[in-house]
């Protein structure tokens, strides 16, 4: 049927498909609140009559902040019209016809004539997407499922894209890759593969025990990544991202958990880190494919979720230092979350899966929730590949920032300087006791946390911040044997070793 509406000969196109009928008179229903009653009133909204018909609308990632628009006009006056709507801080810039504004529907495509807007029939909003910002799937509820449009072939299972977390905004991925593509991909990589490296410096750790390789022009790898783009919404750029990563993990090998965007105030990639000011980039978002299903163990974990369906209300994380820098946890909990015991939200390795989880907020502010490991396979190996993609293009390549013992930014590196978080102090003890001795770090609220063990004779790096107080006691029972020996850290700690003693 057609219907011309009176505002510049716009036809409307009402599908039978979507057509209710109710006393011969034909209702177009767009969501619980709202319905297109023909006979009687051109177009209602909560009981009121409306010249045009009306779209439910959301900001970037958001479901709850929600509202209508009327659709008339153009196309461009829509999206306007939505950003003042959502009270969008200078909506004109942010949305201006040309600027790169968006509106996004429920299944992550983009909407572009005034046809998509009107032919919209769904519960779910619109989402507005303004200029600078990239289209963030919405969590909406723990479970909550969408089915994206792929590339997959309609005989393969369904991609499918399930909540898991609300924050850090975690997803589970299913069916991303078939599992011939996955075991194509390791075929390809395997014999490349060497011991993974961290940071700018690119240094071994024993933070990242695991082995990996790059992938940046095979024809997995480009197909891999355009899907992953797909997904996230976005045209594949190759300036925005760092390629395909293939990985390893034996058992016991592991990757402590991280955030992997990086920080401004220690990294530097030849331009502005901080996506919120001056057109900065970084890391937005992270898609990590598992390549084979491991027989036990091997997750990747999430140890600052507590929104998932099964957090039993017992934090993952004791309270560690004042402002710690981001990315930090002990070595103890840790472990700990990527024990089944705990509570903490761990993503299952099944081939041919994915987990995706944002490094940004839907603002573009870096989030320190997305705080991230790759926990050991107890059982069997695992193979796995991520991809990271920036918010805009990355400039140039990694480059340390150094910091004098002031504090103050320096372009070389001093000696016992290192790339760092600002004012950290870098030092180790060393066990002069007589006997094997526990180390643990006294929190001001008069805690005990385990640095670890020292043998007779041995020596601990350590990493840690003007006042904070250590003490060692003999290794056992952390909560009740004494402390036998107290240290403070100071600034003149810096590349010292300092001795434990009875």
């Amino acid at each position: 049927h057609q219907l011309t509406s009176p505002m510049n000969g716009v036809v409307i196109l009402c599908l039978l498909g979507i057509l209710g009928f109710n006393e011969g008179k034909m209702a177009y229903k767009v969501s619980d609140s709202f319905a297109r009653d023909v006979e009687d009133c051109e177009f209602s909204l909560s009981g009121k009559c409306r010249a045009f018909p009306v779209i439910q609308i959301a900001m970037n990632g958001n479901h709850e902040q929600d509202a209508y628009v009327e659709v008339k006009q153009d196309f461009d006056s829509v999206l306007l019209d939505a950003c003042r709507t959502l009270n969008l801080e200078d909506a004109e810039a942010a949305c201006a016809p040309g600027s790169g504004a968006r509106l996004i529907d429920s299944l992550g495509e983009r909407m572009t004539t005034m046809d998509d807007l009107i032919a919209q029939n769904t519960v779910e909003p619109i989402y507005v997407v303004p200029r600078w910002l990239h289209f963030v799937w919405p969590t909406v509820e723990i479970g909550h499922t969408v089915y994206p449009k792929t590339d997959r072939a309609s005989d393969e299972k369904p991609l499918s894209l399930v909540t898991l977390s609300l924050r850090p905004r975690v997803f589970q991925v299913n069916n991303f890759m078939t599992l011939e593509e996955a075991e194509g991909l390791i075929e390809l990589n395997k014999h490349r593969i060497k011991r993974s490296t961290v940071g700018a410096t690119a240094s071994h750790d024993r933070t990242r025990t695991s082995s990996n390789t790059w992938d940046l022009s095979s024809h997995l790898s480009k197909r891999f990544k355009k899907r992953a783009f797909k997904l996230l919404g976005l045209d594949h750029e190759a300036s925005l991202e760092d390629g395909l990563q293939v990985l390893n993990y034996r058992p016991g090998q592991w990757y402590k958990p991280h955030v992997d965007w990086l920080n401004p105030e220690t990294e530097d990639v030849e331009g502005n880190l901080n996506p919120q000011v001056n057109n900065g980039t970084n890391r937005f978002a992270t898609l990590f494919f598992y390549l084979n299903t491991v027989e036990k163990g091997g997750h990747t974990v999430f140890p600052r979720s507590t929104s998932h369906s099964y957090f039993d209300g017992n934090k993952v994380m004791r309270d560690g230092p004042a402002n710690p820098p981001p990315g930090f946890i002990s070595d103890r909990d840790a472990a700990w979350a990527c024990n089944t015991s705990s509570s903490a939200l761990r993503s299952e390795p099944v081939g041919g899966n994915a987990v995706l989880f944002y490094n940004q907020l839907p603002s573009g502010e870096l989030d320190v929730e997305s705080l991230h490991g790759g926990c050991p396979p107890l059982k069997g190996e695992k193979w796995a590949v991520n991809l990271w993609v920036w918010n805009r293009p990355r400039e140039g390549a990694f480059r340390p920032v150094y910091y004098d013992l002031d504090g103050k930014k320096s372009n070389t590196p001093a000696r016992h300087t290192k790339k760092r978080p600002k004012g950290e102090i870098h030092f180790e003890f060393q066990n002069h006791a007589g006997y094997p001795v526990e180390v643990a770090w006294l929190n001001p609220n008069g805690q005990r946390v385990s640095m670890g063990k020292i043998e007779e004779g041995a020596t601990m790096g350590v990493k840690s911040f003007n006042s904070h107080e250590f003490g060692a006691l003999k290794q056992g029972n952390l909560l009740n044997n004494e402390v036998f020996w107290k240290h403070v850290v100071s600034i003149d700690n810096e590349g010292q070793v300092i001795a434990i003693v009875p």
